[in-house]
């Protein structure tokens, strides 16, 4: 069996193993497994998975420095804490290099213990997770799909793959920061043009003037300065696509000519005479209510129908907290070949997940690469993070001081597990507590669950597959 709170115990004493086995079990957190000596407790990890192993460092058949060396080869996410009666700082030294979480001199108290255990254990569990997250980034960044696994998200990467292969345009909406870039990206690198350019052109940093030679170019001569020929984007974009955001921003003359283009596929450079025919698809995005634009007369309505074949509106990432986690892993996994950091403890991913962010994904980058050059250590603390998030802890317990301990905590597992469409494994990863745990306060709290019907139209207990909450619980 295979779980994050299996603890193999290694002893050649038999009362040194059974006194330590009693103190282990006296939690009821975990699976405790018993190994006389070295050799059998090598057979033993062939077999099995532990999150924690505790070993005597001089055992009669091999050295608890070897068996630590064996662990960390095979199973290098095993956390190992080295027991000795011998409180040598030379054989801690060794053990710490070699990998061992903790090293720990007899006579030791059982709390001292079990502290050790729980961290040793908490630790084994955030390695784990991360290289699951590692595993799921890699594989999303191999098909070009957006980072996720919010319901919203998975959608949205469902859109992108059938319309990939198509040439309608697409309309992309969504607040600053959400990445509509991204999805314009994904969509072309999805489509039967993805060996073209991909031209992105903010329209909101041009004037009319210089919006339509950024669109069109202009010919020599065309106005003072025009010392040679200058090619658009629009022709630029020839066989690939055309990214147009903050188009609610363009000009109206120049949404009158962009729309020509888009229906003619034809254009004149500034200056020019002679039509120049196109082939590009067009993406356009916006941040605001396009319309509500149209609406105001500050943008074209036969522009915005044309615009408006596909849309993609895109969530606030406050609207997806369960994918903070795996937002945080691909962005540490983006700056860690110019960071010292390999992980992030629970405390700051804590803290991450519980801030509003009003500047969506784009300040969870910018928050994830300050945390990366301030971290002192290998793993982000709560201290490297900006200190508006460091502040995330202060405003959410003001905020529930009206509310009782356990009313708190109904809310934030009620709240999570919507937010997770009801995905009990995700939500015990997000609220980082095992998913017993989970189960049991969900009990505790009279919180009703309800699984979805399987496509084959039996009803099944399916832990990763999304549930839907019951509107009405009973206290």
């Amino acid at each position: 069996m295979s779980s994050n709170n299996q603890i193999l115990l290694v002893d050649d004493e038999p009362l040194v193993l059974q006194s330590l086995e009693e103190i282990i079990n006296q939690s009821g957190t975990y699976n405790v497994s018993v190994a006389e000596n070295g050799s059998k407790a090598l057979t033993m990890i062939e077999h099995d998975n532990y999150s924690v192993v505790i070993t005597d460092l001089m055992l009669k058949d091999i050295t608890g420095i070897e068996l630590l060396k064996s662990i960390k080869t095979r199973m290098p996410e095993t956390q190992v804490i080295m027991v000795s009666g011998r409180g040598t700082i030379d054989f801690a030294v060794e053990a710490m290099k070699i990998g061992a979480f903790d090293f720990l001199t007899k006579p030791y108290s059982p709390p001292h213990l079990m502290e050790i255990v729980k961290r040793a254990n908490t630790y084994y569990d955030s390695l784990v997770e991360n290289r699951q997250l590692r595993g799921e980034i890699r594989r999303l960044k191999k098909n070009y799909e957006i980072i996720g696994s919010h319901a919203k998200i998975r959608r949205i990467n469902e859109i992108i793959e059938n319309i990939g292969p198509s040439d309608s345009t697409v309309l992309i909406q969504g607040k600053s920061g959400t990445g509509k870039e991204l999805v314009a990206r994904a969509i072309h690198n999805r489509s039967l043009r993805a060996e073209g350019t991909f031209q992105a052109v903010n329209c909101g940093v041009f004037t009319e003037t210089l919006i339509e030679n950024e669109l069109f170019g202009h010919e020599k001569g065309a106005f003072t300065g025009a010392v040679q020929r200058a090619i658009g984007r629009v022709e630029s974009a020839e066989g690939g696509t055309l990214f147009l955001d903050e188009i609610d921003t363009m000009p109206l003359s120049s949404q009158v000519k962009l729309l020509r283009v888009l229906e003619e596929r034809s254009f004149q450079r500034i200056g020019g005479t002679k039509p120049i025919h196109v082939d590009f698809r067009l993406i356009a995005a916006t941040n605001t209510d396009l319309q509500g634009a149209v609406a105001d007369k500050l943008f074209r309505d036969d522009l915005y129908y044309r615009l408006n074949v596909i849309n993609i509106t895109l969530p606030e990432l406050s609207e997806r907290i369960s994918d903070i986690p795996l937002l945080v892993n691909y962005f540490m996994d983006r700056y860690k070949t110019s960071s010292k950091v390999r992980s992030i403890s629970a405390a700051a991913m804590d803290l991450l997940i519980k801030y509003p962010w009003p500047g969506n994904v784009r300040e969870l980058v910018n928050a994830v690469e300050y945390a990366m050059v301030m971290a002192k250590e290998t793993e982000i603390m709560p201290s490297d993070l900006p200190e508006n998030i460091q502040g995330t802890e202060n405003h959410s317990r003001a905020a529930s001081d009206s509310l009782s301990l356990r009313e708190t905590e109904r809310e934030l597992i009620v709240r999570t597990l919507r937010e997770c469409e009801g995905n009990k494994h995700l939500a015990a990863k997000v609220l980082k507590i095992p998913r017993s745990t989970l189960y049991s306060k969900i009990q505790k709290h009279g919180i009703l669950i309800e699984d979805r019907i399987s496509r084959s139209g039996s009803r099944g207990r399916n832990d990763d597959a999304p549930s839907v909450l019951v509107e009405n619980w009973s206290q």
